[in-house]
């Protein structure tokens, strides 16, 4: 936090979340977006936008919640595996909006001298990471450990180790209470390399600046959003 499935739409129902990490069931309305068919979800707002992931990704599932009480938070999950249900590549979708009780609270990336780039209609602002895997545990409460609590109830699991692109969209910068989070997630074994690789090379060395431009690269090419 601070920024398609079936050719009949479907409407996404509430989940309770039960696992261990995930925040406290709570009633909470059910998921405001749809996935429309193969690849695709549709938002009526925040922003009003189709979001279009390759037609290979499956549906993996929804969930709307407080994050932390601050933040109404709506994900949902597309995924590319194996056999083995391990997670190839991972499409995170989230729309994030300040409840009403925090109302001097705002997003503040935009402020900052991240890099930025389109995907379609909208600017987002990136920037390339590596780590969590498989055994990591998140942190209590978070939509990392909501992440986790989705896949896992449909059956997938994370590689050992991963790189992702993490890409926010802030809908109104005069006024920052809502944003658009993307998060594209790859093995990072198919690379050829590993995390005490990075970790050893440093993050300045010519190894990291390959690995963030490729899947930098690469969630701008399998990720568009059209904003209506």
């Amino acid at each position: 936090m601070p920024l398609t499935l079936s050719a009949i739409a479907v409407t996404l129902a509430t989940h309770v979340c039960t696992a261990p990490g995930c925040p406290d069931a709570a009633p909470w309305p059910a998921p405001m977006r749809t996935v429309e068919a193969a690849g695709t979800l549709v938002s009526p707002h925040l922003p009003q936008a189709r979001i279009a992931v390759p037609d290979s990704a499956v549906y993996a599932g929804g969930r709307r919640w407080a994050l932390y009480d601050a933040v109404d938070a709506e994900m949902h999950l597309f995924v590319e595996a194996g056999e083995d249900r391990v997670v190839d590549r991972l499409y995170w979708i989230q729309f994030e909006a300040y409840l009403p009780s925090l109302p001097e609270a705002g997003y503040d990336f935009h402020l900052s001298d991240l890099e930025q780039r389109e995907l379609g209609d909208a600017n987002f602002f990136v920037r390339a990471r590596f780590g969590e895997g498989a055994t990591d545990v998140p942190q209590a409460g978070s939509d990392n450990a909501m992440m986790r609590t989705v896949l896992d109830a449909a059956g997938y699991t994370l590689p050992a180790e991963t790189i992702n692109a993490t890409m926010k969209h802030i809908l109104d910068p005069a006024n920052p209470r809502e944003e658009l989070m993307i998060i594209y997630i790859e093995d990072l074994a198919p690379t050829g390399a590993s995390m005490a690789d990075i970790i050893n090379a440093g993050l300045d060395s010519p190894l990291w600046e390959g690995l963030s431009r490729g899947v930098l690269d690469r969630a701008e090419a399998r990720v568009v959003v059209e904003v209506e």
